[in-house]
C-alpha cells in the first residue's frame, strides 16, 4: 500500500515558486563562495593559533621542516613607529608614504595600525598596501594587520601600494 504523500501529485503555485526563488537569492550563497569563505577563515585561525601558541593546540605544525621553539615575543614598553616610502621622488607620480605603529607591551593578537598617504600628505583611499606578505586593504588611507602576523612576514621585503585602477609602486622601510 503506497502512503498519501506517494500517490498523490501536488504542484507549486506561482506565488510558492516565486517566494522559494526570493529565499534562495537572500539567503543562500553559491557553494564555491561559501568553500571559499570557510577555507579562508580556517587559514587565519590557524596561522594566529600558529602564531600564538608556536605550534597548534592539537600538536601539529602548519609547515614541514624541524618545528623551532616557542618564541616569547616581548614588545618594547613604549610605542614604535615603522615609516615605509615609495622609491623614487617623494613629489613623483604615485609616491606614497606609511607608517605603522607598534603599541607598547603588543601581543601577537594587538592590531597595529597603518597609514598610508600620498605624495602630498592626503590619505590614500582605496587600494592595497602590501605588508610582511600581507595584502592590506585600504579605507580612508587606513588598514591593520595583527602584530603575530607582521611579525610572522617580517623577513618578506615586498613593500608596496596598489592603488584601484592603478599600477603597483614599490617602496621600503625608512632609517632615520
Amino acid at each position: 500500500m503506497k502512503n498519501a504523500i506517494e500517490t498523490e501529485k501536488t504542484a507549486m503555485t506561482p506565488d510558492e515558486k516565486a517566494f522559494i526563488d526570493r529565499f534562495v537569492a537572500d539567503y543562500c550563497r553559491p557553494h564555491e563562495t561559501v568553500v571559499a569563505a570557510r577555507l579562508a577563515a580556517f587559514a587565519a585561525e590557524r596561522q594566529m593559533r600558529f602564531l600564538a601558541h608556536g605550534i597548534g593546540a592539537s600538536g601539529f605544525a602548519l609547515a614541514a621542516g624541524v618545528s623551532a621553539p616557542k618564541q616569547d615575543v616581548q614588545a618594547p614598553e613604549e610605542e614604535v613607529r615603522f615609516t615605509f616610502a615609495s622609491d623614487g621622488e617623494a613629489d613623483a607620480e604615485g609616491a606614497w608614504r606609511a607608517e605603522l605603529v607598534v603599541p607598547p607591551k603588543a601581543g601577537p593578537e594587538t592590531m597595529l595600525a597603518l597609514r598610508v598617504v600620498d605624495g602630498s600628505g592626503e590619505a590614500v583611499d582605496g587600494g592595497v598596501f602590501t605588508l610582511s606578505g600581507a595584502a592590506l586593504p585600504l579605507a580612508g588611507g587606513c588598514a591593520e594587520i595583527p602584530f603575530g602576523l607582521f611579525l610572522a612576514g617580517i623577513k618578506s621585503t615586498d613593500v608596496s601600494l596598489r592603488r584601484a585602477g592603478g599600477e603597483t609602486v614599490g617602496g621600503r622601510l625608512l632609517f632615520f
